[in-house]
Order: C-alpha cells, then structure tokens, then sequence
C-alpha cells in the first residue's frame, strides 16, 4: 500500500513542478507604429472610394492638362474628357511655340462636368516689330526702352566722337524687322583720346539738309549712314535737318524736296543707292544759275570724292546728273550714291555697320573742310 500510494504520490507531484517550472510563453504583441500605418491607410482609401463614388455620383470630372500641347491636340483632348475648349485669345510668347497652349482656365485637375467650358490662350509666338532708332540718346534710355520692348541688350563701349555715355550704333540696326527675346547689341562712345582727331572742325552756324533716299528692301543704307553722319555734324555744332525717319509714313521724293525748299540750308546733302550700272561710290551734282553755288559744290563734290576713296573701297568719276532734291534749293549739295543696290559687292558692304560709319567719317571731313572751321 506504501508503495503504491508512494507512486501515486510521485505521479502528482511532477505535473505540478512543470505546471510551476514551465509557463507557456506569451506571444510577441504587434507593433503600435504597424497598427497606425495600417489605420491611415484605411482611411485613405475610403477617403478616395467615397471621393470617386460622390464624383461619379454628381457628373464630376477632372480637366486634363493642356498647356504646352499644340491647339489640335489640346481640343481633342478635351473633347474625349466630355468638354468644350473655347480660344481665349493669343498672347506673344518666347517660351510657348507658335499655336500651342500657353494657359488653360480652369486650370488642371479642377472638377467641371461635363459639357462644361475650358478657356484656352494660344501662342502667337514671339512679336516681330521694327528695331527702333535709339542711336544718338543716353544708354541709359536706350536700355529701358528695348527692354520694355522685350529685346535683351548687351552694352559694348568704344571709342567714338560721339558725345559720351550716348549710343552710337546697334545691331540689328533700326527700320529691321526683330523678335521680341533676341539679342540687340549697343554700342556705347566712351572717352577717346582721338577726340580732338575726329572733331577738328567747329561748323556753328551751318545747317546741313540730309535727305536719305527709301530702301526698297533690306538694311535701310542711307539711314544708317545719315545717322551716323548727323551725329558728327552735331557734335561740331551743325544744324541738322534730315528729310525723312525710321518708320515714316511720308517718303515721296515731293515730300522730301519739299522739306528740302522749306529750309534755309547751307549745304544739302542726298543719299541714294542705284539700282542698275556700275558698283561703287560716286558723287553726283547739279549745275546752279548762282555761280558762288557753283563754286562751292564742286570744291564739297572734289573734297567728298577724294575723302571716300580709301583701299578696297570703288569711288568712281564725280557726274552731273538731275536730282529732285538738289534742285529744291538754291544752296551748294551733292547727291552721293552709296552704291548699286543689286550689285553683290555692294550689298556686302551695305550690311557692315564698320562700312557705313566710314562713309560717314569720310563725308563729315569734307563738309568740315568746306564749311567748317578748325
């Protein structure tokens, strides 16, 4: 009995000691940042099934995005989203292609229904317009006023007789046709030491008529070099009136000789370009009943031929020949015919402003040397 009810006793007592010894283990709890993350985006997803469930619900769609597809494109895309795209206008662009999207209104992503409007601007592309003449006023001013027009402006200082911190020349030059976010480049008189060299006449006193001829096509010629010679008279003290602008509407020979009759000059000055015979420079003149006239035109006529002819440069044979504008007045002139317009020697000169101002120079000396003091 002992002995059995000693192995009874055994036998409870070590499932006791592993009840006691050996607990079961716990298992890990999952983390609280797994359990957030989980929640969020729950709620996330609810949020855009009841979005796209109230959307579908009221007819709402999201526009799609237009801007910098071409007109075509940007219609057909919002004719297959159910809406009407209507051209709001067009706006010049340096940026935006011609005939593509600039902006869009409403813009992107907003919700219309469908049938509903989207406002369109389309590009025009960049704005041509004509080069404005600003040769002769402060860099300053200069500056401002291309800019304001669009045109970006790079400022190159060198010597000239101009008077300094004034715009002697540009390119592209004015009367030329240039696009708004191109490049004009100025150039600037600053102090020369051959100032002395380049002024030595004083011409107080003297008014000088210039009359440059149309251009039909192409760099206006005659203007460049009037512009560049009407500075050098100025700054000697002359007189200048010239027959005609950038952009002028009134350009008929009747209207400049009038212009011509109308003043009181002491020399007048024609520029033309030929458009037939020989290349090169030549001076032209007309006989005047007033011998004193007579005189004095053909010393300006010899003076300007020798001072024109330089290396690489044709001057041809001085000529008598009819001229509207020399005979509108009774004063001394000379009519200078820069060239033959269709003659390809020429014309490559024509498009080098280093050529113009020359011709300037050349013609300035011999005004100074006829009518000048030094």
């Amino acid at each position: 009995m002992s002995l059995v009810r000693q192995g009874i006793d055994v036998a409870i007592l070590i499932p006791m000691e592993q009840l006691i010894t050996e607990r079961p283990r716990r298992r890990p709890l999952i983390p609280r940042w797994l359990i957030i993350t989980a929640v969020a985006i729950i709620v996330v997803i609810v949020g855009a099934v009841a979005g796209v469930v109230f959307t579908m619900r009221n007819g709402l769609i999201a526009i799609p995005a237009v801007v910098g597809r071409t007109t075509m494109e940007a219609k057909a895309v919002l004719d297959s989203a159910g809406l009407v795209a209507v051209e709001g206008g067009e706006w010049f662009s340096v940026t935006v292609p011609m005939g593509s999207i600039i902006s869009q209104e409403p813009s992107a992503g907003a919700l219309a229904r469908r049938g509903d409007t989207v406002s369109i601007i389309v590009s025009a592309g960049s704005e041509t317009f004509i080069m404005p003449d600003v040769v002769g006023t402060a860099s300053a001013d200069a500056r401002l006023r291309l800019e304001t027009l669009g045109l970006r402006v790079t400022l190159e200082t060198v010597e000239a007789s101009a008077t300094e911190g004034t715009v002697t020349e540009t390119y592209p030059t004015a009367g030329q046709e240039v696009r708004n976010g191109s490049t004009v480049r100025v150039r600037v008189a600053g102090r020369s030491v051959a100032s002395s060299i380049l002024l030595p006449y004083s011409m107080d006193g003297v008014t000088v008529v210039v009359d440059p001829a149309p251009v039909a096509a192409g760099s206006d010629t005659t203007m460049e070099v009037t512009r560049r010679l009407r500075s050098l008279l100025e700054a000697s003290g002359a007189m200048v009136k010239v027959t005609r602008s950038i952009g002028s509407s009134s350009t008929a020979t009747a209207d400049r000789a009038a212009i011509v009759s109308e003043t009181t000059a002491t020399v007048v000055v024609a520029l033309d370009l030929a458009s037939s015979g020989a290349e090169g420079i030549q001076v032209t003149y007309v006989t005047s009943k007033d011998a004193s006239a007579t005189a004095t035109t053909a010393r300006l006529v010899a003076s300007m031929t020798e001072a024109l002819t330089s290396p690489g440069q044709v001057v041809r044979a001085p000529a008598n020949a009819t001229s509207a504008i020399l005979s509108a007045s009774t004063a001394p002139g000379a009519r200078i015919i820069l060239g033959n317009a269709r003659g390809k020697g020429d014309a490559s000169l024509f498009a080098d402003p280093a050529w113009a101002d020359t011709v300037a120079r050349a013609l300035y000396r011999a005004l100074g040397a006829t009518f000048g003091r030094v």
